[in-house]
């Protein structure tokens, strides 16, 4: 925990490097699985004329969007410290 007016301690390169691989490997993860759920209920939902099956799918491709949010955050440069 920070104490008021401090600035919280930077991360060696090291333990940043192996936090960002993690990020990316979940983040991947996330969007193969969510495409696969989105069209299997959009297709499942298509063939049973499914309105609750067909809004699933598009839940899942909306986390298919803020998951690729995420990786394109990621995929830009750090900024160098002030």
């Amino acid at each position: 925990m920070t104490s008021v007016g401090t600035q919280p301690r930077p991360l060696p390169a090291a333990r940043r490097a192996v936090l960002e691989r993690r990020v990316r490997w979940i983040v991947t993860a996330t969007i193969a699985y969510n495409v696969v759920e989105a069209v299997v209920a959009l297709t499942a939902g298509h063939l049973a004329s499914s309105a609750a099956l067909v809004g699933f799918g598009l839940d899942s491709v909306v986390e298919v969007l803020s998951a690729a949010a995420v990786a394109w955050q990621f995929a830009a440069p750090r900024p160098a410290p002030a």
